[in-house]
């Protein structure tokens, strides 16, 4: 989704967005990490679990340790909303649904 969402924004607006895929926490590859954000000055960190208190928190911890002199503008974070998920399927359906919108 983040490349489409970067492709589309090129294409209309006429902005380069660099996507990152991390594909694994352990080991992080930091290295990509800091370059990223050493050459484009900012950094978006998207990831499908919840902003509060997930990894994407560790990864915005990372960049504002290493590579805060870079940054042109606050990290930012994109996630999905801070809601208790039910373990039960009928609980667990409407979660779901929200999330599709």
């Amino acid at each position: 989704m983040c490349v489409e969402a970067a492709e589309q924004l090129h294409s209309e607006l006429n902005v380069s967005i660099e996507v990152i895929d991390l594909r694994s926490l352990i080991p992080l590859d930091k290295e990509t990490i800091l370059n990223s954000v050493k050459k484009t000055n900012k950094a978006l960190v998207v990831h499908e679990d919840k902003t509060f208190s997930g990894f994407g928190g560790e990864v915005v911890s990372l960049i504002i340790a290493e590579a805060f002199e870079f940054l042109d503008a606050p990290v930012k974070r994109v996630g999905s909303t801070f809601t208790p998920v039910g373990f039960n399927r009928i609980l667990k359906k409407p979660f779901f649904l929200i999330l599709k919108k």
